[in-house]
């Protein structure tokens, strides 16, 4: 008894170190992680693109390979550009904004002096006279071209991943399951998130607000972070509205509702009619996937934790020794005894029809009714 105990206690302490020193060479190797599982998530979406050109228009495999990525980098550097060219173009208004923003503050300071608060006006305007609101938006200008230029890198690691699999290769039924799940929800997942950030760019730039592009680009890669996502992608265009001159609260309103409506319908309706419940992560198993990813590799971590953590549950369910983490990720630990026995009341009516009937001893019949008979 003392033995196995101690086992167990030996084996979670190995894992503890396992998970401590695989997250500290995630950590490490970020620079170079972040653009592989980038390419891993592109590869299995382009995968089916490049399998049709193939087997249907009997397009050359690395033919296939280089259309497909043309059409991804072309996509890639069309919104690339309309995102820099309206960061531009809302940094030559950014002394309009610093004006507002000036008038708007004193008029507070104006409003609490006339209810008896005591205001440091003199601090307040040194600080209003250090906003870097043009030095914020060409930060945003330069983060952006920063990011953009690791295309380069998840390129390679798509072409090779591409061009290296060979999906005539016999693979066996897990294998096959676990690689139709990905695709499916990192398809439909692709599929839903583009419709998202169309509608939210295409709402807010109807009601004219600065930077909808941007804003319809960060719902689309927001969206990959279940319930956090929506609501931070809702929210997002509040600042950028409110320090506009021309603030109408009717605007606010609607920018905020109609994407937030797009946001429940999508988030709500659409995504767990198509991808069911397989893939549903315990809301705790969400933050805390955020938190831990976060903390590893930043923003491209938290945009990426909920695909990774998806994908991982999808790896875990179709183990059997790792089955109970798949649950522990749904918080779903409860069904463990039914999820092993599935059938057990049909087993026991099963059961029943199987065990003889006892017969009716001779005894029990009258003698003249054997006479009679």
């Amino acid at each position: 008894m003392n033995s196995e105990i101690n086992q167990r206690v030996a084996l979670i302490c190995l894992v503890i170190i396992a998970s401590v020193m695989t997250a500290g060479a995630l950590f490490w190797l970020e620079p170079v992680m972040v653009p592989l599982v980038l390419a891993i998530m592109i590869t299995y979406m382009l995968a089916p693109v490049v399998d049709n050109l193939v087997s249907k228009l009997r397009f050359p495999k690395w033919l296939a390979v280089f259309f497909a990525l043309g059409l991804t980098a072309f996509a890639v550097f069309m919104i690339g550009s309309m995102i820099s060219n309206s960061i531009k173009a809302l940094a030559t208004k950014a002394p309009t904004y610093e004006v507002h923003i000036r008038e708007s503050a004193e008029s507070v300071v104006a409003w609490m002096e006339y209810k008896g608060y005591e205001v440091d006006t003199d601090n307040m305007e040194d600080r209003l006279d250090e906003l870097p609101i043009a030095t914020m938006l060409a930060g945003a200008t330069n983060t952006l071209v920063d990011l953009l230029s690791n295309t380069f890198l998840i390129l390679v690691f798509v072409i090779y991943l591409l061009q290296g699999r060979d999906p005539e290769t016999e693979k066996g039924p897990m294998a096959q399951q676990i690689e139709s799940q990905i695709k499916r929800y990192l398809s439909i997942k692709l599929v839903l998130s583009l419709a998202t950030g169309f509608l939210t760019a295409l709402i807010l730039g109807a009601l004219q607000i600065e930077l909808a592009m941007v804003f319809g680009v960060m719902a689309f890669f927001l969206n990959f972070v279940p319930n956090v996502g929506s609501i931070v992608a809702i929210f997002l265009p509040l600042p950028i509205i409110l320090i506009s001159p021309d603030l109408d609260m009717t605007i606010l309103a609607l920018a905020i509702l109609l994407p937030g409506s797009v946001q429940m319908f999508i988030g709500n309706v659409i995504e767990p009619k198509m991808l069911g419940d397989s893939l549903d992560l315990h809301p705790i198993t969400v933050l805390l996937s955020l938190i831990f990813w976060g903390m590893l590799w930043g923003i491209p971590g938290m945009l990426l934790a909920a695909p990774i953590t998806a994908v991982l549950k999808i790896l875990s369910e179709n183990l059997e020794i790792t089955a109970p983490v798949a649950r522990l990720l749904s918080g779903k630990l409860g069904a463990k005894q039914k999820a092993a026995d599935p059938s057990s009341d049909s087993s026991i009516e099963q059961a029943v029809p199987e065990q003889p009937q006892q017969a009716v001893p001779e005894q029990a019949v009258p003698e003249d009714e054997v006479t009679q008979g």
